[in-house]
């Protein structure tokens, strides 16, 4: 049965998604019908450039050089949010790979009572031999599997391990790592937008909060995983480098405990703060207006170069500026 925590965990997921995918559109769009009137204007930048040898004409620092070179910014600032978040997808299953491959798997016949667990939920539960992690973790984008420690499960109880492994076979089931990983990439690309940053943030604290739900809901147990979560803090651990582990940081884990004993006292909306939603558009209406820039920029007549700044005689300009020798007021150097 799917809690509050999990509706929560659900609603912040679809927004980041919905998010990206209306941003990508909008700048889509601004792309399509900017581009050629950033085209024109860029040759133009070109000629004066050319014309006039330096960089400081005023043809180059004028409103309209001004609306052809925002929108290269407004480019790159995408394309850089796209190159990192490919850069780390990728490295990150590769880490991922590499991590489970050194894992010392334990045979899953040393624990009998996994049996009944897996074959109820239909999510593999590996043990692995490890005095490092002391930890639970679900790792697997498509096919996820469960992953925990047999130092852990020999310093827990019976029933404290039953709550651990129903906690993550809920972020197995959930698919959470791939959510996860589709959120980090959201996050990556529009990192210039605070509301991608929040969403994800939110997810990662509601998605511990729903496995704790249905743990206790399938056990009726909260005290189990409550003392199960303290005793790990307890215990010497190394971060787990992927996954979905089931510790996290201490707020959270505070956050998780005072929500097993007391279900009722810490659920409230978890509406974004203002301030994300206003820098957020604030965000977006800049770089919008960055892009589409050339659009309004091509219906302008471009500005006359201020003639004390162009160095060399008209001569130098080549052929094919021609059209915009007018541009430039170039003293007569015959």
């Amino acid at each position: 049965m799917n809690g509050y925590w999990w509706k929560v965990a659900l609603q912040s997921f679809l927004g980041a998604v919905v998010m990206a995918l209306s941003v990508f559109t909008v700048i889509a769009a601004s792309i399509h019908y900017s581009v050629p009137h950033l085209l024109g204007l860029t040759s133009q930048a070109g000629s004066a450039l050319a014309c006039c040898k330096t960089a400081f004409s005023w043809c180059l620092v004028s409103p309209t050089m001004f609306m052809t070179i925002i929108p290269w910014l407004g480019f790159g600032i995408v394309t850089t949010g796209i190159v990192v978040a490919l850069f780390r997808a990728v490295r990150g299953l590769i880490v991922s790979r590499r991590f489970l491959t050194a894992l010392n798997v334990s045979p899953q016949d040393n624990f009998p009572g996994f049996k009944n667990l897996a074959r109820n939920s239909g999510i593999p539960i590996v043990p692995f031999n490890d005095k490092w992690f002391n930890s639970a973790f679900t790792l697997g984008l498509f096919k996820p599997k469960v992953y925990i420690s047999t130092e852990l499960l020999e310093k827990l109880t019976r029933d404290e391990c039953e709550a651990v492994i129903l906690h993550e076979l809920h972020h197995a089931e959930a698919k959470d790592p791939l959510k996860l990983f589709v959120l980090s990439f959201i996050k990556d690309v529009f990192f210039f937008l605070p509301l991608g940053r929040y969403l994800t943030n939110l997810f990662c604290r509601t998605k511990e909060l729903a496995a704790d739900e249905r743990a206790v809901n399938e056990t009726g147990r909260p005290l189990d995983l409550a003392q199960a979560l303290l005793k790990m803090l307890k215990m010497k651990q190394e971060a787990i480098p992927v996954g979905v582990p089931i510790l996290d940081k201490p707020s959270i884990i505070e956050k998780r405990i005072k929500e097993l004993l007391e279900p009722e006292a810490g659920k409230r909306s978890e509406e974004p703060r203002t301030a994300v939603i206003l820098t957020t558009v604030a965000a977006l209406f800049v770089m919008l207006l960055a892009m589409a820039a050339p659009i309004y920029a091509s219906g302008r007549p471009m500005e006359k170069c201020n003639h004390t700044y162009c160095k060399s005689s008209e001569s130098s300009c080549p052929a094919h500026a021609g059209e915009n020798k007018d541009k430039c007021d170039l003293p007569d150097h015959k």
